[in-house]
């Protein structure tokens, strides 16, 4: 890419660069004359968590617990209606005071001599400006909206004015002297509470540090420093309040919980005893380990005698069985061991009986009469033996039926005691927890009131409010930066578009880009009207320098022949207006100021220019009169004229004919080109365009030299392609590019400047002042 190239197609429109950073700098140093400075006012907070967690009475654990940096419910809480509207109330922002320095600007002040006090409420008070005065009979009070003006009689004024939502009354301060405030004049902006809020909530930023874990970043935005540090301020005084408050709130709340849960449970506690107390009452216990230890020692000694009258009961009946088998003087035993002394003595007096009977037998014979006596009293005392041993096994064998009953009633109380203990453990269990929890809550009850007693706020200020009084807003370095960056892409950009949307030609770039292969052969510039006919031969003018340059480079394009006969050039555009006539003309005069007889002939039948340049009649007989008739000559319709040069002669169109195609395709045209080639050195041909009738294609091949003309910032380039089609089919031959009308102080890429081809010096004299010293490149 050629910057210097690109450089200069901007280059022309420099004027309106000028006036656009006139503007935008102009406009942009005002604004920042009339606007005032805003300030941001910062602060920095800090909440200790940890803090908080050691004076809160009941913690609770969980694995969501919040972390310590979630700082949401603070912010929540500093950005919410409700906290900064008691700002609001606090600081009176519903009124804002201005000290007017000059007209298009106000300083917002924080005091003023006077005090406002208002007859409405807060809520209602309407969205209304108001300029007042200080002078020696009270107040002056004007709306700048309605141009309405209200006097207030008198500095302590306690009376409603109409029309007005305050009273006004002069400050404690400038009562000791108003006149030192005659001269000033001041503004009040009046606003409702909802406004003022909103105004509040948009001007204060407040942000969690993602750095510090609980640090808040409290930001207002504002053209009063000392507005924004008191807003800033009451915001950390109330929220520390709040947090206060909060807190003694939550130990009210909690004390007052814990005193009807301590009720409840006491409640619940004696309920307990009750049951327990029932419960022991209804199953004869005492202390339940008391009763496991008799129950158990009852069962064993239940089970103790079962097993001995168990015993007895076997040692009667084996005691019973051997007395009825013993014979009638059969010693009985006396080892059974039983527990019945009657029947052990009657053993043993049995047993001695027999005795007795045996001595008797010793001395005497069985017929005895006391031996007899004494068998009779023993059969008798063995029948009572067997009564009485079975009188004492019949007793024994109701024990043994009533320990049976009486050990299943004991065995029933063993097995009953594991489902009691459990029961009772329950109820001494559940009593338990209740007597533990009742404790824990007289105590959780006992930190309440301390904590509550010596309760502060985990809330610390890190750094007071400041201002940083480099502006935010209007930065002057970075305002009048951008406005000057912007005065020029404005232009640029309109430039831009101009040049992108252009389809125009404007330079050789433009041509080559369709029209590769094809040379070209010169540049005309753009010349006054006066100056067009200024071509002889004598001419320093830079038209009739162009031509020279033209007529050299043609002649490079001519063929070599071997035979004497004279050039045809042809000359022709893609539409009408792009000089093709001129350049004919110009180039005609140019070669016949070389001592060439040159014809001149315009062939453009339908719209004729060449008599204009020679001031002659339009209807002036020429080449439609030849054409139409074949048995005249042709050489009576040529004219000479001395003016430009005695070797020039022309052949004018002459009349418009109605048929010019038909006219232009016979043969007397080729005729008429063949007789003139062996008279003249060049002829030079003036033609219609190519893109709009087709005459010129028709005759196109008796030219050995096509110069199509195209007209700086006239001809689009969608023309070119068209014409780049007739080349290729051969309709146009031999082609070479005149670029007509170049305007030599606002072209660009052509290398042009007020020096064209050689520097001269009346041209160097209209040299533009902003393309001095730029070194041009030759065409």
């Amino acid at each position: 890419m050629d910057f210097k190239k690109e450089l200069l197609k901007y280059l022309r429109y420099w004027p309106w660069f000028v006036l656009s950073l006139i503007v935008f700098v102009g406009a942009a140093f005002i604004f920042l004359k009339i606007t005032p400075s805003t300030y941001e006012t910062s602060a920095t907070i800090l909440f200790d968590k940890k803090q908080e967690d050691k004076t809160k009475i009941i913690t609770i654990s969980t694995a969501e617990k919040s972390s310590e940096d979630n700082l949401e419910d603070e912010i929540r809480l500093i950005t919410s209606n409700e906290f900064l509207l008691d700002v609001v109330k606090k600081l009176n922002l519903n009124f804002t005071y201005f000290e007017k320095v000059y007209t298009v600007q106000n300083n917002m002040v924080n005091e003023v001599p006077f005090a406002l006090i208002p007859t409405v409420a807060k809520d209602s008070l309407p969205e209304v400006t108001y300029e007042i005065k200080v002078n020696r009979d009270g107040f002056t009070v004007t709306n700048p909206e309605t141009e309405q003006t209200y006097n207030v009689k008198g500095y302590a004024s306690n009376e409603k004015v109409n029309g007005l939502p305050f009273k006004i009354q002069l400050s404690a301060k400038a009562k000791k002297n108003p006149a030192l405030y005659f001269e000033s004049e001041y503004k009040v902006v009046l606003q409702p509470t909802a406004t003022a809020l909103k105004n509040l909530k948009e001007s204060l930023f407040v942000l969690a540090d993602e750095k510090a874990k609980g640090v808040i970043e409290l930001n207002h935005v504002s053209s009063s420093p000392d507005r924004s540090r008191k807003i800033l301020n009451e915001i950390i005084v109330l929220l520390d309040r709040s947090i206060v408050l909060n807190k003694q709130k939550v130990f009210r709340n909690t004390v007052s919980y814990l005193n009807q849960r301590i009720k409840n449970f006491s409640k619940e506690k004696d309920s307990i005893e009750s049951v327990k107390e029932k419960y022991l009452q209804n199953n004869d216990i005492g202390v339940m380990d008391n009763y496991i230890v008799e129950q158990t020692a009852d069962r064993s000694q239940k089970k103790e005698s079962s097993s001995n009258n168990e015993k007895q009961i076997s040692l009667a009946s084996i005691a019973l069985n051997d007395i009825r088998q013993a014979g009638p003087t059969q010693t009985l035993g006396t080892g059974y061991n039983l527990d019945s002394p009657s029947v052990n003595q009657m053993l043993v007096n049995y047993n001695a009986r027999i005795l007795d009977s045996q001595l008797i037998l010793e001395r005497a014979q069985k017929n005895n009469p006391a031996y007899i006596s004494l068998m009779t009293q023993l059969k008798v005392q063995k029948q009572e033996l067997l009564n009485t041993l079975e009188g004492y096994l019949n007793f024994l064998n109701q024990n043994s039926r009533a320990n049976r009953a009486e050990q299943s009633i004991v065995d029933a109380k063993v097995k009953s005691i594991p489902t009691k203990d459990k029961v009772l453990g329950n109820i001494n269990s559940n009593l338990s927890l209740k007597e533990e929890t009742y404790v824990a809550l007289l105590q959780k009850r006992e930190e309440a009131v301390l904590n509550g007693a010596i309760l502060e706020s985990n809330l610390k200020t890190l750094n007071a409010p400041e201002t940083n009084y480099s502006a935010i807003f209007p930065q002057p370095k970075v305002f009048m930066l951008g406005s000057f960056l912007f005065a020029l892409l404005v232009p640029f950009g309109i430039t831009y578009l101009r040049l992108y949307f252009d389809t125009k030609v404007h330079n050789e770039e433009d041509i080559e880009k369709v029209l590769s292969n094809i040379p070209i052969l010169g540049h005309i510039p753009q010349i006054k009207t006066n100056d067009k006919l200024d071509n002889t031969a004598t001419s320093r003018s830079m038209i009739a320098e162009a031509s020279r340059a033209l007529v050299s480079n043609v002649s490079y394009l001519l063929p070599r022949k071997k035979e004497s006969k004279g050039n045809v050039i042809l000359y022709t555009s893609s539409i009408q207006g792009e000089g093709k006539s001129f350049c004919a003309f110009h180039n005609a005069i140019t070669i016949s100021n070389l001592n060439k007889k040159v014809l001149l002939i315009g062939v453009d039948l339908r719209n004729p220019q060449l008599h204009d340049y020679f001031s002659i009649d339009r209807r002036a007989a020429g080449l439609s009169d030849f054409l139409a008739n074949k048995t005249d000559n042709w050489k009576e319709f040529l004219q000479k004229d001395t003016n430009f040069s005695d070797s020039l002669d022309v052949l004018f169109a002459g009349e418009t004919p109605p048929n010019p195609s038909q006219l232009i395709t016979n043969s007397n045209f080729e005729t008429l080109i063949e007789e003139a080639r062996e008279l003249y050195d060049y002829i030079i041909l003036d033609t219609a365009p190519v893109q709009i009738v087709s005459d010129t294609l028709n005759f196109s091949h008796l030219a050995d030299v096509t110069v199509f003309v195209v007209k700086y910032d006239y001809t689009d380039k969608s023309n070119l392609v068209q014409a780049n089609n007739f080349i290729k089919k051969e309709q146009l031959k031999n082609v070479g590019i005149l670029i007509n009308g170049v305007n030599m102080k606002t072209a660009y890429g052509y290398g042009y400047g007020a020096s064209y081809g050689y520097k001269y010096q009346e041209m160097q004299a209209k040299k533009p002042w902003y393309k001095k010293g730029l070194k041009i490149k030759e065409a």
